[in-house]
């Protein structure tokens, strides 16, 4: 089979994309699909498993002219692949109009097509234009789609809260979460008597909770010396969270660094004792679903969150993780002192954690959902 991914103008390295990418090799190392992405000419996305096709704006700008007849700027270049897809898919036409092209050319041609949506907070601003005109151009589109993709069921509640749901779209829907490789995220050797190491891996946003962590930690980090906090991450914030550390003298504890390439994160899950995410709600954002924390849980880490956004559904069982409220210092700070001096809890806690992961999103197990909603989708059109 072969699937055109179309998105243009969403699409680079080191984004949730990459979780979707291990989708496709695994499918098409395991059951022979090709998988073709066709992104924008500006975008950098690079990846040598895939044939990657790169199209001009001009082939995917939606414009007040062409918002109702989309696909009038397909060139034939893009039409022909799509001419030859099996199966397409693309991005959320609520947020990125650019999927109203491959949807309307794909129901036009009777391809099935698919789009995955992973916001659980309403983000479109609705104005005159979308009560009157946007909104309902957006259901026809949506009750062309073969599916909906989507992370948690939150996902379904923005749809409602937006106008965009009913018991036909609501068939539409399979909840599918990103995987994690839990043959390369595995638990790693510690070192005895070493510094008890807390782990941040998380872009430096006022939503990411970052001053709440380092609130939590600071007192803990004067008291004992067999305490270190690293910080992996770039953003904003970097230099007051560094100004912050400063001027409570606590700089010899708390280590930053830069991004780091996400095949080498597992080192870091591997080097650490607990994980912290305290991702916070703020006016246009909240966790999607949060695939670090999964990571660090396959990782055999006892992870501290909050319930926030897709969280409390993707971590959904007692005893493999601890959650504490959205900037609740004090809980936050009793938690992590909490696994810091109970190491039996550590070990217990990481270890439900890693069997958590495998039950419900290893590569294996998602791949497998993802095929078979594509096969069934593929034989609803036959």
């Amino acid at each position: 089979m072969n699937i055109v991914s179309f998105r243009p103008g969403v699409i680079s390295n080191g984004t949730a994309f990459e979780a979707m990418a291990l989708i496709y090799k695994y499918l098409q190392n395991n059951y022979g699909y090709k998988f073709i992405i066709v992104k924008s000419e500006d975008d950098n996305y690079k990846d040598p498993e895939f044939e990657i096709v790169s199209i001009p704006k001009k082939s995917w700008k939606i414009t007040l002219f062409n918002y109702y007849k989309p696909d009038l700027n397909l060139n034939n270049t893009i039409k022909n692949y799509f001419d030859k897809s099996d199966i397409i898919l693309t991005v959320d036409p609520t947020i990125y109009p650019q999927g109203m092209i491959a949807i309307d050319y794909a129901h036009k041609k009777m391809i099935p097509v698919f789009f995955d949506a992973s916001l659980t907070i309403t983000g479109i601003k609705q104005g005159f234009l979308w009560r009157i005109k946007r909104k309902v151009k957006l259901k026809k589109t949506i009750h062309k789609v073969t599916g909906i993709i989507i992370t948690v069921p939150k996902c379904i509640e923005r749809f409602k809260n937006i106008g965009l749901f009913n018991e036909k779209i609501a068939d539409k829907f399979t909840i599918m979460g990103h995987p994690v490789c839990t043959d390369y995220f595995v638990p790693g050797e510690r070192k005895e008597n070493d510094k008890i190491k807390i782990l941040v891996v998380s872009r430096l946003v006022p939503e990411k909770g970052l001053f709440y962590i380092v609130e939590a930690i600071l007192p803990i980090l004067r008291e004992r010396e067999d305490i270190e906090l690293k910080i992996i991450g770039e953003g904003p914030l970097l230099s007051l969270l560094k100004r912050i550390i400063i001027e409570n003298g606590i700089e010899n504890k708390v280590f930053f660094q830069d991004v780091v390439p996400h095949s080498e994160l597992v080192k870091q899950y591997q080097q650490a004792d607990v994980f912290v995410n305290h991702a916070v709600s703020v006016s246009n954002w909240e966790e999607f679903f949060g695939v670090a924390n999964l990571e660090a849980m396959a990782c055999g880490l006892p992870v501290v969150v909050t319930k926030n956004g897709g969280i409390p559904y993707v971590i959904r069982e007692e005893d493999c993780a601890l959650f504490v409220e959205e900037r609740n210092i004090i809980e936050l700070r009793r938690a992590l002192i909490y696994l810091i001096n109970n190491p039996g809890e550590r070990k217990r806690i990481g270890e439900n954690a890693r069997k958590y992961v495998e039950r419900y999103y290893s590569l294996e197990r998602i791949g497998e959902r993802y095929n078979n909603m594509l096969l069934n989708g593929f034989g609803e059109k036959k």
